[in-house]
């Protein structure tokens, strides 16, 4: 599972690349299964500009990311914190971080939240009850009023929208 999934994070990583946003999902207790891939393919059909760069990263992706020096260097990320072994949450959480700021990353999960705290250019998304007072979220969602096929469209249509009214914004 592993060796297949290092190719496509280094086809993602020579990307070209702008200066997109990427999509953090939260879910409570738990994110249905899939749903992370299942927007990137969503979103690598329907965004035009991303020319299919969109791209979920699974866990086992993060902790190799994580616990490898060559492929934490092409993030532009250190070692490390010194207090940390490679695989800790800490350590997790800034690998997130660091894809999240390279765009058109899909993530997932509570690390992935807090690594992605102090971005601007992330799309969040909170399935279940929202994590604490829900600010900074920008949609939430209850999983169980949807089918688990019908989340990825409504979830990536309703980032399109955001990105195309940040870039009106932008332009103006």
């Amino acid at each position: 599972m592993l060796a297949s999934n290092l190719p496509a994070f280094h086809r993602w990583f020579l990307a070209p690349r702008t200066a997109a946003p990427g999509v953090v999902l939260h879910g409570f207790p738990e994110l249905p299964a899939g749903l992370a891939p299942a927007i990137a393919r969503h979103l690598n059909e329907f965004d035009d500009d991303a020319a299919g760069r969109w791209t979920a990263f699974a866990p086992e992706l993060i902790q190799a990311i994580s616990e490898t020096p060559t492929q934490r260097s092409l993030l532009g990320m250190d070692d490390g914190c010194k207090n940390c072994p490679p695989n800790s949450p800490c350590s997790r959480r800034k690998v997130l971080g660091a894809l999240a700021r390279r765009g058109h990353a899909v993530l997932d999960g509570l690390l992935a939240v807090e690594g992605c705290v102090d971005l601007t250019n992330v799309f969040r998304v909170s399935l279940g009850p929202a994590p604490a007072d829900g600010k900074g979220l920008h949609l939430i969602l209850r999983p169980e009023l949807f089918s688990d096929r019908s989340l990825p469209s409504i979830i990536g249509d309703t980032y399109l929208e955001w990105s195309t009214t940040r870039e009106m914004a932008d332009t103006v």
